[in-house]
Formats: C-alpha cells, sequence, structure tokens
C-alpha cells in the first residue's frame, strides 16, 4: 500500500505541475489568447518571417503542395532550400487550421507550457523526486533566454530550445535504461529540432548532447565485469547513439538535402567568413551580469547601453532558479546527493562554464578552439546561443539543489546523527554557497541601495571613455526593483531549503517559492511579448489593391530600403500580399543575382544599374515620398507607387546575340548594354555551339511558382530570353521534349525556338527533394516500429 501511495503521489504531482504550467501560460498569454483579433509581434516576423509562411500555406491549399521555388523574393529563389521557417516542424499543422497569424501566436503560447512540461521530463529522466522536478520544469517554464525571443519573432529558435531538455532526458534514459526506444525518440526530437530551421540553436544542442555522452560513457557507465561485458558496456551505447543521430539526418532529409544542394550556387557577404565572423554576436563580457541583474546594462527594449548593435531579448535566468542552481552545485561536494548525482551536477557545472565561456566568444579561448576543432563552426555565428543549453543546465541544477534539501530532510528522520555531525555537512554544503552566491548578493545590495551608482561603476570601469550609450533613468529605475527581487529570491529559496532540509517548514513551502520565481521571470519576460491589431499590421493598403488591379504575372516591383527617412516596405513585406519583388532580404543568394545586382545589396545594385531594372521586368516603383516626374498611380503612409514604361518585354528575341566564356565577361557586358533587346549576352556552353537569332514573340499563359508556361510564336527560329532567374534544376519543355536552358545576360533563362507556334513550358524539378522525403517516411516508420518492439518486450518482461 505504501508504494502504491507513492506512485499516486508521483502521479498527481506531474498532473499538478501540468496544470499549473498551462494555466500560467494562459495568464501569460491572455491579451492573444482572449482576443482574436490580434497577434503576437515579433520584429523579425513581421514582415520576413510571415511571408514566406503565407506563401507555403497558399500554395498546399491551393493543391499545389509544397513549392520548391518562390518568385516573390530577389526576382525568384529556391523555396525549401534557403529555410524558410518551420514549414515541416509538427506544430505548423497550426497554419493549416487557424488564420496564418493566429497559428504562429499559438506555436508559441504551445511551446511555452512546453518549456514546463518537458523541463518536468527532464528531471525525472534523471530520476529526481516530483516536486524536484516541478523545480526543474518551473525554473524552464518561463526562462529569460528562451522566452524573451517572443520580441524578435523568432519561433524556430524558441522552438529548438525548447525541445533541449526533451533530447538530454531521453538520452538519459536511453544510457540508463539501455533500450533504444529512447534513442529512437532523441532522433524524432533532433529531426523536429532541425525542421524548426533554426540549423545554428540546433548544432549547439547536439553538441550539448554529445558532450553528456562522452561524461556518461567515461564517467557514470559500470565498468564491465565480464568478457562479455565491453559490448554491452560501451560498443551498443556508442552504436545506438550514432544510430540516432544518423536517424534523425534521414528523417530531416526533406529539410536538409534541399539547404545542401543549394550551397554551391549561392553567395554570402564578403565579411561572413573567417573567426571575426564567426565571433560576431558573442554575449558581452560586462552583460555576464544579466543572469541575475538584467536592467545594468539595460534589458528594457530602448533601454539596452551596451556593446551588440541590436538587443531584443535578455539572457535573465531568474533569482530563484539561481539561487537554487547554486545549492545543486554545493551539494555536489557534500554528501547530500548520491554518488552518480554529485557527478551530473558536476558535469552540468563544468558544461555550464564551458557553454558561458564559449558564449563570450573571442573573450575567452573556448570559442576560438571550437572554431579551431569543430566541423561547421566558420560558418556559424552568434556564440551566445549557446546559452540555449546553459538555461537547461542551470534549471536541472536548480532542480538537484531542491534534491539536495529533500535528501537531507529525509537523512535526518532516518538518522539520529550527533549534533556535530550535522554542523560539519552544514559547513561542507556551506562554504560552495557563500563562494557563488555571494559576489551575486553584493551586486544586487548595491543594486537597492545605489542603483545609479552601480550603472555609473559599470559605465565607468566596463567601457572605454566616452561611451556613446548611457544608462537610461527607466533602465536605473527597473535596476532597484531587480536587486529587491534578487534578494528576495535568493533569501526565500535559501530560506526554504535550509528549513525544509532541517524539518523547520513543510515541503510545501516550494509551492511558494516557485511561484515567487515564476512571478520574477514574468516581469522581466513580460516585457518583450507585446499584441498588436492583425489588421493594422497585416491588411493591404491602397497600394497594395492599385499592384492587385494593374500588375500582371512576371511583371515586379522595387521598393528600394536606402538611406531615407521616410520608411518603406521592408524587403519581403511585400512578399505577404503575394507582390514579386526584384529585391528581398534572405541570407542566400543565387550566384547569377548576386553577380548581377554587385553583390548582397540588391537595392544598390538595382540602383547603379538601370538595365538590371529591365532585365529583372521591373514594372512598378514604390518610394518612401513623392518623385519628380510623372504622377504616382497610388499613396499609402508616404509610400508612392509609380508605373514604369516597359521597355523590354517579359519574353522576347533579341536582335543579336553575343557569347562569352567566362563569368566576369557576362557580367561587364549584360551592365554594358543598354538595350538588351537589341543585343543579348550568352554564355558559352561545353556542349553546344551559339544558338540562332529569331524573331517573333510570347506570352505568358500561367504562372505558378514552380512551373511557367509560355505560348510562343517564332516568325524566325532563335533565342528567346525571359525574365526568370537561371538554376540548374529549372528545366525546359517544348512541345513535351526537354530543351536546352541557356543562361542568358548573367542570371536568366534563354531557350533556343524553331519556327513556328510552340507550348514552351518551364518546371522546376528536384529528384533529391522526392528522394529525401521517402527517406524520411521510410526512417520514421522504422523508428516507430523500433519503439513499438521495444515497449512490447518490455510489457513482456514486465509480465513475467
Amino acid at each position: 500500500m505504501r508504494v502504491n501511495a507513492t506512485a499516486g503521489c508521483r502521479s498527481s504531482t506531474v498532473w499538478w505541475f501540468l496544470g499549473a504550467a498551462a494555466l500560467v501560460t494562459l495568464l501569460f498569454y491572455r491579451d492573444f489568447i482572449f482576443h482574436p483579433e490580434r497577434l503576437l509581434f515579433g520584429s523579425d516576423m513581421l514582415f520576413e518571417g510571415i511571408s514566406l509562411r503565407r506563401f507555403y500555406v497558399d500554395e498546399v491549399l491551393a493543391g499545389r503542395g509544397v513549392p520548391l521555388w518562390v518568385p516573390h523574393v530577389y526576382g525568384g529563389m529556391p523555396f525549401v532550400a534557403i529555410l524558410p521557417g518551420p514549414i515541416f516542424y509538427p506544430s505548423t499543422i497550426l497554419y493549416f487550421l487557424l488564420p496564418l497569424h493566429r497559428a504562429i501566436g499559438w506555436t508559441f503560447v504551445l511551446h511555452t507550457f512546453l518549456n514546463g512540461a518537458f523541463g518536468y521530463f527532464l528531471g525525472r529522466s534523471f530520476r529526481l523526486r516530483p516536486a524536484s522536478a516541478a523545480v526543474c520544469g518551473a525554473s524552464f517554464l518561463l526562462a529569460g533566454y528562451v522566452t524573451s525571443h517572443l520580441f524578435g519573432g523568432q519561433d524556430g529558435r524558441m522552438f529548438t530550445m525548447t525541445l533541449i531538455p526533451l533530447a538530454l532526458g531521453l538520452l538519459n534514459r536511453g544510457l540508463e535504461r539501455n533500450e533504444f526506444r529512447w534513442f529512437a525518440g532523441l532522433a524524432f526530437v533532433i529531426a523536429a529540432q532541425t525542421f524548426s530551421a533554426h540549423v545554428q540553436m540546433m548544432y549547439f544542442s547536439c553538441l550539448a548532447l554529445a558532450a553528456f555522452f562522452v561524461y556518461h560513457v567515461a564517467f557514470r557507465l559500470p565498468r564491465p565485469a565480464s568478457a562479455e561485458a565491453p559490448w554491452r558496456a560501451y560498443v551498443r551505447p556508442f552504436a545506438w547513439f550514432a544510430l540516432a543521430n544518423v536517424a534523425a539526418v534521414l528523417v530531416a532529409a526533406p529539410q536538409f538535402v534541399p539547404t545542401l544542394t543549394i550551397l554551391e550556387h549561392v553567395t554570402r557577404a564578403a565579411g561572413e567568413r573567417g573567426y571575426e565572423f564567426a565571433a560576431s554576436w558573442a554575449l558581452p563580457p560586462q552583460e555576464l551580469t544579466a543572469f541575475f541583474l538584467p536592467d545594468l546594462i539595460g534589458s528594457l527594449p530602448g533601454s539596452y547601453w551596451g556593446r551588440n548593435p541590436i538587443k531584443l531579448h535578455t539572457e535573465y535566468l531568474g533569482a530563484v532558479p539561481l539561487a537554487l542552481a547554486i545549492l545543486g552545485i554545493s551539494a555536489g561536494f557534500g554528501r547530500s546527493l548520491g554518488r552518480d548525482q554529485r557527478r551530473v551536477v558536476w558535469f552540468l557545472a563544468g558544461a555550464g562554464t564551458l557553454g558561458v565561456l564559449f558564449a563570450l566568444g573571442a573573450a575567452t579561448p573556448v570559442h576560438r578552439i571550437a572554431y579551431a576543432l569543430l566541423p561547421m563552426m566558420s560558418s556559424l555565428r552568434a556564440p551566445s546561443m549557446m546559452l540555449g543549453p546553459v538555461t537547461v543546465f542551470v534549471a536541472l541544477l536548480a532542480a538537484y539543489g531542491w534534491e539536495a534539501a529533500l535528501n537531507r530532510r529525509a537523512a535526518a528522520a532516518a538518522t539520529s546523527d550527533d549534533e556535530t555531525g550535522r554542523h560539519a555537512a552544514t559547513r561542507r554544503w556551506s562554504w560552495p554557497v557563500l563562494l557563488l552566491g555571494g559576489p551575486i548578493l553584493l551586486l544586487g545590495a548595491a543594486a537597492v541601495l545605489n542603483p545609479r551608482g552601480l550603472a555609473n561603476f559599470a559605465l565607468l570601469s566596463w567601457y572605454p571613455d566616452g561611451w556613446p550609450r548611457q544608462p537610461s533613468a527607466v533602465s536605473v529605475a527597473a535596476l532597484r526593483l531587480n536587486g529587491l527581487f534578487l534578494l528576495a529570491g535568493f533569501g526565500l529559496a535559501w530560506s526554504a531549503a535550509w528549513g525544509v532540509a532541517r524539518h523547520r517548514l513543510g515541503t510545501w513551502t516550494l509551492m511558494v517559492v516557485l511561484a515567487f520565481g515564476i512571478m520574477d521571470l514574468w516581469r522581466v519576460d513580460a516585457r518583450y511579448l507585446r499584441v498588436q491589431d492583425a489588421d493594422a499590421a497585416l491588411a493591404t493598403d491602397p497600394v497594395v489593391e492599385a499592384l492587385y488591379e494593374n500588375a500582371e504575372p512576371g511583371e515586379r516591383v522595387w521598393a528600394p530600403n536606402l538611406a531615407d527617412p521616410t520608411p518603406n516596405y521592408r524587403p519581403n513585406q511585400l512578399a505577404y500580399y503575394g507582390v514579386s519583388s526584384a529585391s528581398g532580404l534572405q541570407k542566400f543568394l543565387l550566384r547569377p543575382y548576386a553577380r548581377l545586382v554587385g553583390g548582397i545589396m540588391p537595392d544598390e545594385g538595382l540602383l547603379r544599374h538601370p538595365v538590371v531594372r529591365r532585365l529583372l521586368n521591373v514594372h512598378y516603383l514604390i518610394t518612401p515620398g513623392a518623385q519628380e516626374g510623372p504622377e504616382s498611380i497610388a499613396e499609402a503612409n508616404g509610400r508612392h507607387l509609380y508605373e514604369l514604361s516597359a521597355e523590354l518585354p517579359y519574353a522576347y528575341f533579341p536582335a543579336g546575340i553575343e557569347m562569352v566564356h567566362d563569368t566576369v565577361a557576362a557580367v561587364t557586358r549584360t551592365l554594358e548594354v543598354s538595350d538588351p533587346a537589341r543585343l543579348t549576352i550568352v554564355e558559352a556552353q561545353a556542349d553546344g555551339g551559339a544558338p540562332a537569332t529569331g524573331q517573333g514573340s510570347a506570352s505568358l499563359v500561367d504562372h505558378e511558382p514552380d512551373r511557367l508556361v509560355l505560348e510562343v510564336v517564332a516568325d524566325r527560329g532563335g533565342l528567346l530570353a525571359v525574365s526568370e532567374i537561371h538554376h540548374e534544376r529549372w528545366k525546359a519543355f517544348l512541345d513535351g521534349e526537354e530543351a536546352v536552358v541557356w543562361r542568358v545576360n548573367t542570371a536568366f533563362r534563354g531557350v533556343e525556338i524553331p519556327a513556328g507556334r510552340h507550348e514552351l513550358i518551364f518546371e522546376y524539378r528536384s529528384p533529391s527533394f522526392g528522394f529525401s522525403v521517402w527517406v524520411s517516411l521510410l526512417t520514421m516508420v522504422g523508428l516507430i516500429v523500433s519503439i513499438l518492439v521495444s515497449w512490447r518486450r518490455r510489457c513482456r518482461g514486465s509480465e513475467a
């Protein structure tokens, strides 16, 4: 009966915790949840991320399936390959069930709740008591570094961090129980992190998992005692861990494969190379204080005065989680935790410290060593993202801190230690607490007593003379409140742990501690939660309506974002309305397009070279303010729409052709020719001669993202140049027969047409994508079968 009562208590704890986590989530997002006309504001989401997601949803709902080419950005680009967002992520199903802006908001709500649920699972996976697991879940539920990414609308980054505690818990269970089903679950989680489209955070998460795996094998795995044991003890965990990672790659193949295949066709900024690039957007050393005093360097949006050019998040860990994590680390030096528990604490403390040093970038050697030794590091920047795994480690350390208090309570009840022994144990537990927590508490006291003096000290001591940013009055006022919450949180957490351990307080005290901790994290995270009226943010305006009425398929718009005090449409904003733009904002640019516009600044290239605008079939110009000359055809919010003269048709037979044999010459000659209809530049191909010049006309019959249909009438056979970006996966079919696609005018397509009337079809085909989908589906089936078989065997073993 005692065992059943304990099991019942554990069962009730998880449901009580999940219910509380759901309630906290509901209340935190109440201004969004209970107002269906609102959306969650995110600076990167509006109008960059949401634009491509709407395109994806519209194409799927139109019955055309997953689009492989998006015509609305940079004149056209591969879609899946440019990591457009979590289009294959499980919660994306909401995109098809709700209005898109509501669905995106609900994915944030869902993952905030899952922060707590997966944190609780992580604690239980390490065999901690339900109360200690609740500490882990509550510490991660509104963790500052995770939740504050709301403000940037960076859902992929948040999704990946939400899954870290689930992945770590599954890995630990698989290693401890020596069962593949947990590794199969791990494969699904890593694949889901990949589908979040935030590859860098997924990579850092995998580094943390790999570090824990190595630590477990080296220090926690039982040593073999027989000739057969080496296979069971060492080879099998390595094989299963490797298999889980391979399976994750195969499941995520529909995302991996297109991105890998495009890398040889895209370009990046010249500055996105070398160690300086890799170390950019690191955590400035001064901002280590943000872990416990978020407003010392400024956490309120608009009040930041530190080294980063832009700061839209906080690294705040919370006073209660940090205080309990310090107790957890201190318990690793005493006997209030078991031997294996102390080993886990040592790993968490060591890996967390390394993670923080890594996040500091060039300020310490850790990141440079990783840059030299680990693959992909040269392509990744923002080492501060390593704080995602660090936040998980801190939450689990906090759980061990409370577990230590419960262990001491249980030991005190079961034994009659003399007073000297209890004092000795207290001393072993106290000195690390004072060593780690003392400096934090001193800064907290300074923030309460003299916040302006502390801010000025930081300014004068940590920044050079003449630092242009200054602590604001709002930031200083918030700093005092930081100090109050810090001192109260530490005092409450430590007092509760001491009182529970010595039977001075009941275990119910934990509810008060966690309530205070969640309130503390809430007050900081709420700064990054903003709601907005959906119509005000997303509704069309007279300019967009005029484009709907006047623009024909294949015609493009240019809305330059140059140095003008009046803002224009954001680079991808027009794509949200289904308007094809000659420019945009994406990390990758196809090399032919990049060569034509002169790098990664399309607006500047289009401004310098009018011929590029003609080649891109730009028929409309949007400017932030009225221009001299012709009258605008529409105006909205200071933006004016102008119709440009059609100097070049969408598809045309050039009167002359000039063959060149290298790309550099093609770029030079393309920009020198003022009239492409008179002379078109064609790059020579190894397997054929020059195309002939023709005469005739062509009209666009059907314009879909992955398929174009033209009706061509050639009075004289020859090359037809089309204002569509060239890419090797675009295939041309002339009256059903595949035809050669020439690269003309550096970045566009051309097809040689014989005399007569013909149907010309362009189709974007990617056999590798289709193959990767089948690989993913078959791998998922295999993993599910392995989980079911393992579960069935376990059930049979339990019955026996």
